[in-house]
């Protein structure tokens, strides 16, 4: 039993390792797209669209102190984001 865990270790290891260097690649091209003037681009498989939205968030241990709305709003966090999207193409 202890192979196998100390294999299962391993292999959860080289996977995350992986996911990483892979997750560094897909945010590179990201943000090639993002940079770039258009906001859907197609593929030979996938199409990526870039998606701007703004969001808003609030401190939760804020929140629990308070209940006036004047205070709520001090509590509010608002930001812009960038995201890309990618689909798989509708075959033709």
């Amino acid at each position: 039993m202890e192979t196998t865990f100390y294999s299962d270790v391993d292999r959860l290891g080289l996977l995350l390792a992986q996911i990483a260097d892979l997750t560094k690649q897909a945010n590179g091209i990201k943000k090639t797209l993002k940079e770039m003037p258009y906001k859907t681009y197609e593929g030979n498989l996938f199409r990526a669209v870039v998606v701007e939205q703004e969001k808003t968030t609030y401190d939760v241990d804020v929140l629990k102190t308070v209940a006036d709305p004047v205070i709520l709003d001090l509590a509010k966090r608002e930001s812009f984001v960038v995201s890309v999207k990618v689909t798989a193409r509708a075959a033709d």
